[in-house]
């Protein structure tokens, strides 16, 4: 039976991306129902306004609820297992850039099946990269990494590029696709391994 790649990225996304939910839930101390609110919020987020947007209803965690139940499952895991010191922060950063890879990739092959241009399935791609990880950080009072200097929307960006572009000039699918996820989680480690990040501004009065 031939596997759905589609289906099995976003599988792979929403576990990764729970997973850093569950984990930045277990740094505040929360409780489980707040471990799994946690899980769900990037695991779902980012997909939820891509649909919304492109009026793809039901959304997709609605049309099927797999991607509720895996986020679930990521959370309780997260909550019953020990860590060592510092074992959390690390397993955070790497789940959090493989999620941003594969949604960031898998948005904007979802976005240009539903009849987006390449500027706009780019840019659903890098919204579905990095909102829910935005609404991770915010519920969790902290900046959202987006807005750190941190390369994260970037490499949500060299993602969605690396997929519209192959697409464009003929490349099947399925390699579109990898190509795409390996690219954005690249650029990602790169920035986590070096310590790399944006120059920020600064004023004449910073």
């Amino acid at each position: 039976m031939p596997i759905d790649i589609e289906f099995a990225i976003e599988i792979l996304g929403t576990a990764a991306f729970a997973i850093s939910g569950a984990l930045a839930a277990s740094r505040k101390n929360m409780d489980i129902f707040g471990f799994c609110v946690m899980a769900l919020m990037p695991a779902v987020g980012g997909g939820t306004l891509r649909d919304l947007i492109l009026d793809r209803t039901p959304v997709f965690w609605v049309a099927s609820p797999w991607y509720v139940g895996v986020a679930i499952l990521a959370a309780l895991a997260v909550y019953f297992r020990h860590f060592k010191p510092g074992g959390r922060a690390q397993l955070l950063v790497w789940a959090d850039a493989l999620g941003l890879a594969l949604f960031a990739a898998i948005g904007t092959e979802i976005s240009m099946g539903q009849g987006a241009g390449p500027l706009v399935a780019i840019m659903l791609g890098v919204t579905t990269g990095v909102a829910g990880g935005m609404i991770r950080d915010v519920i969790c009072n902290e900046i959202p990494l987006v807005f750190t200097g941190e390369i994260y929307a970037t490499a949500a960006f060299a993602a969605s590029v690396a997929f519209v572009a192959l697409t464009l000039i003929g490349m099947p699918r399925d390699f579109a696709l990898g190509f795409a996820v390996v690219s954005g989680f690249s650029v990602r480690a790169a920035a986590i391994v070096w310590n790399l990040s944006l120059p920020a501004f600064r004023g004449e009065d910073n």
